[in-house]
């Protein structure tokens, strides 16, 4: 059994806290209130207080230092929250990143010392939360984990038997890919869906088919610019798949948009304009989700 310490309680936070913590000791870090249980619902059952213990900022030091830490928050979150626990981490502490998009995992390695670990857990598992303390399980897919670092690589085969009690989980020795193929789904998903106000599976018609296409076009190609060999046709499959497996649910930035919140679109979208410019390749309709995002964001 293991302590460890989850960064966020947005959607994926509840959902990671709740099978986690068949296993181990779990603390949850929040912004809002400790003293409200937090909550998880299956799609077929009864709702059920998650196993964990609340926390704010002001009580980190009452439970330092910490060994095992996953951050849960959004990918422009993570820098901000990770200065803030910098100061608690263990000396061998195992840090594990998981977000949509792309970045963070060469700053965080910068900023760790080399007997503390990194890892990033890329997830298909999906919820959506009814209200700010519970979430409902509404998607069930795969989670891989694979390790940025030497410190974690280590010690692998321990952060394989922490994190099995997740559904569908194992490790991969090519997370790098895997970030890839998840940035190139949510390229297709995310921001079509927060523009148009619609449900994932409402991008298969064929309305959306050429807007999908000249997006990872580009996307495969910064890709492939990168020594990643990611192919168009395999995208296409696999975010059509993704459409298909979540039709009913509302995607993660569809989500924040629809409440005012700030989205993951730089990390994203942003993330492919970012590279491309550096790699001499034109992208200008992740250049318009961008821009739209921002603008719709902004209320405009």
């Amino acid at each position: 059994m293991a302590n460890i310490l989850i960064v966020g309680d947005g959607a994926i936070g509840l959902l990671f806290s709740h099978f986690l913590s068949a296993q181990h000791t779990v603390t949850l870090l929040t912004r809002k209130p400790t003293l409200t249980t937090r909550f998880y619902q299956p799609s077929n059952g009864k709702s059920q207080p998650i196993n964990a213990r609340l926390i704010n900022h002001k009580e980190l030091n009452q439970f330092a230092p910490f060994e095992w830490v996953l951050f849960t928050v959004k990918a422009f979150q993570v820098e901000a929250a990770f200065k803030q626990l910098q100061p608690y981490l263990a000396e061998h502490c195992q840090v594990i990143l998981s977000h949509n998009g792309m970045g963070n995992v060469d700053e965080l390695n910068a900023a760790l010392s080399a007997h503390q670990g990194l890892s990033f857990l890329t997830t298909q598992q999906a919820g959506f939360k009814a209200t700010q303390y519970s979430v409902n399980h509404t998607g069930d897919g795969a989670s891989l984990l694979g390790t940025c670092n030497d410190a974690a690589r280590k010690v692998l085969k321990q952060i394989e038997q922490h994190f099995s009690s997740l559904p569908n989980f194992s490790v991969t020795d090519d997370i790098h890919t895997l970030r890839w193929q998840k940035l190139l789904v949510n390229i297709a998903i995310n921001p079509l869906s927060a523009i148009h106000n619609v449900k994932n599976g409402q991008l298969r018609t064929p309305h959306f088919s050429s807007r999908i296409i000249n997006l990872l076009s580009e996307a495969c190609l910064v890709a492939n610019k990168q020594g990643i060999s990611l192919s168009l046709s395999d995208a296409l499959n696999n975010a059509y798949s993704v459409m298909s497996a979540t039709a009913a649910n509302f995607s993660s930035m569809q989500q924040d948009i629809s409440h005012n919140r700030a989205s993951e679109i730089d990390a994203i979208c942003g993330y492919i304009c970012e590279q491309g410019a550096k790699l001499g390749v034109k992208t200008p309709y992740n250049q318009a989700m961008l821009s739209m995002i921002k603008a719709k964001s902004a209320g405009l």
